[in-house]
């Protein structure tokens, strides 16, 4: 079988060569910050580390930067604070496999970009000694990984995440169905239990309310982050005239400003609500887009080098 550009489809190894990147960035703050999701948004995200104890008197081998001054100077006998180590935040990945993911007009399609998010999400997981897990799906089934504490479940996760991508290109005919993100996203709220940090990636292109409560609900005990994935024609198409196909048939969009303008404000109204339920319901985003590299990306959304 021919080999697929890596802009089409992607592999395990693809995807493996990518844990490099996991060494500069952290998904959980240690502390709350502004502009740490896209620029836009304080994080809610409580970050994993240490929970503070108790205050007791020092004794000799303590660290001096947990003296309590203030109780010290009210005493005056030297106290320090008690650390207890935080219990592990365990992730769950959720990944849009599905048709609309099947796009670019410049770069790599979503679905790969998706794919590499998850991958670099799931390296720093493991990295970390957390638990692994996720959720993979098309259009017409989904693939449930239990959350492990193991590099084969991290594969294992990658495998399913490269069947499901390179299916996609195996479709003869491209037809999403509208409410797949929705029940997606019922399956994990009564899979994921409490402390989890939930990455979703997707394009958002089909989900509405109904949806964004769902994440809303499983974000009540855990962290939900929403990595939206995009493409910039999907905001603004070309003057040109422009071939469509849903794989079975073919049209030919002429330069009409009306049927330009329509679309831009579908499209643009639909990016706009979605951005506004996230917004509504506490959870923080971050963006993508399949023109600019993965490295690029991740420097200008985390800031760091």
């Amino acid at each position: 079988m021919k080999k697929l550009p890596k802009e089409i489809a992607t592999t395990l190894d693809e995807l493996m060569r990518l844990e490099f990147l996991t060494s500069n960035f952290s998904l959980l703050p240690n502390q709350p910050v502004h502009s740490v999701l896209s620029g836009k948004h304080a994080s809610k995200l409580r970050g994993r580390g240490l929970d503070f104890s108790e205050v007791r008197k020092y004794v000799y081998g303590d660290d001096i930067r947990n003296i309590d001054w203030k109780v010290t100077a009210r005493t005056k006998q030297t106290h320090t604070k008690v650390f207890n180590e935080e219990k592990e935040r365990p992730c769950f990945v959720i990944v849009d496999q599905s048709s609309s993911m099947f796009f670019a007009s410049e770069g790599k399609v979503k679905s790969v970009l998706a794919a590499q998010v998850a991958a670099i999400s799931g390296f720093k997981v493991l990295k970390a000694g957390d638990r692994l897990g996720g959720l993979v799906f098309d259009d017409d089934s989904f693939k449930t990984i239990q959350p492990k504490r193991s590099r084969n479940n991290m594969m294992h996760l990658l495998e399913s995440i490269v069947a499901k991508n390179q299916a996609l290109v195996k479709r003869k005919r491209m037809q999403g169905k509208q409410d797949i993100i929705n029940k997606v996203l019922f399956k994990a709220k009564n899979v994921i239990t409490h402390d989890y940090v939930v990455v979703v990636i997707s394009d958002f292109s089909n989900i509405n309310e109904q949806g964004v409560k769902y994440l809303t609900s499983i974000a009540q005990h855990n962290d939900v982050i929403a990595v939206m994935v995009n493409d910039k024609m999907e905001q603004s198409l070309p003057s040109h005239d422009l071939p469509v196909s849903d794989g079975k048939f073919q049209v030919m969009i002429k330069n009409k400003e009306k049927v330009l303008s329509k679309f831009r404000d579908i499209s643009w109204k639909h990016r706009e609500e979605t951005i506004e339920y996230f917004r509504k319901y506490g959870i923080p985003f971050m963006e993508f887009n399949t023109h600019e590299t993965l490295v690029e990306q991740i420097k200008r959304i985390f800031g760091r080098r």
